[in-house]
């Protein structure tokens, strides 16, 4: 195992590691070389000193966030992963194109139109898995690098018994607002129709968050550009921006959202492109 490296980070920015557990070969060599990339220390699990905040473990079968202090909900119990397998499309319900996100994006029943979205933040990769599911071409990026390796190793997974779906999802590590610019600027032929936004959500839900949610922020952080993805977003689709926020939550600011489709505790702001 080689010596630690430095870890450099904002003061607000949890303390991480990387943390090899039950893997081996290839596997644990790959993940001392993204903890060289990520900047952070690598451990074996009896060799795991005090005083982090949050590990991100290699196991034999997944990437996984672990959560070692600070808010006791959060503390222990299952890791953090993607787990893109574990959502329903294939019941009933699961296949619904009535489902508000399918509804928001444009995909209608009797209609085989499918739009290629553009996700700019894919967090643990359940919208965009549900997007392909039914047959979108989902381009979906994410800025967080912690959060890229699992959703990396999410979609690797989960292609390995639903490789249609997977297919389907082409992933990248990039920051919003500059994929939507540079989209922009493309060829309009090869822009997405719709541009997919979900920021993370005003603080203060903690009862109705769920724990990936909250590991996800402590990690993270906010996103207090999530205006400027908007009217990036207007900028880059050809079609529609589609942003999901809380029931009651305030829309983004800026633009008014000319409908909504709301689920039970969600709804999707719906902008089209004029």
């Amino acid at each position: 195992m080689p010596e630690p490296v430095t870890y450099t980070r904002s003061a607000a920015a949890p303390k991480l590691c990387v943390v090899v557990d039950e893997a081996g070969g290839e596997r644990a060599q790959a993940a001392c070389a993204y903890a060289r990339e990520l900047g952070v220390p690598l451990y074996e699990p009896d060799a795991l000193p005090a005083g982090f905040d949050v590990v991100l473990a290699l196991t034999a079968r997944r990437w996984e966030l672990r959560v070692l202090r600070g808010d006791k909900a959060l503390v222990g119990g299952h890791g953090v992963a993607s787990e893109l397998c574990a959502l329903d499309t294939t019941s009933g319900p699961g296949r619904s194109l009535g489902q508000p996100l399918l509804k928001a994006v444009g995909i209608k029943r009797r209609n085989p139109y499918r739009p290629r979205v553009l996700d700019v933040t894919a967090g643990l990769g359940e919208d965009a898995w549900v997007l392909a599911s039914v047959g979108c071409e989902v381009s979906a990026c994410e800025r967080n690098p912690v959060t890229y390796a699992l959703l990396a190793d999410g979609l690797r997974r989960a292609g390995e018994s639903h490789p249609d779906i997977a297919g389907r999802i082409d992933l990248t590590r990039g920051e919003g607002v500059s994929v939507l610019r540079q989209t922009a600027k493309s060829d309009p032929a090869l822009r997405p129709n719709v541009v997919y936004l979900d920021p993370m959500f005003p603080p203060g839900r903690k009862t109705a968050e769920r724990k990936a949610m909250r590991v996800l922020r402590m990690v993270s952080g906010d996103d207090p550009d999530a205006d400027r993805l908007l009217c990036a977003a207007l900028e880059a689709a050809t079609d529609r921006v589609v942003v999901k926020r809380p029931l009651h939550g305030p829309p983004l600011p800026g633009v008014a959202p000319t409908v909504c489709h709301k689920g039970k505790s969600l709804r999707f702001d719906v902008y089209p492109i004029r």
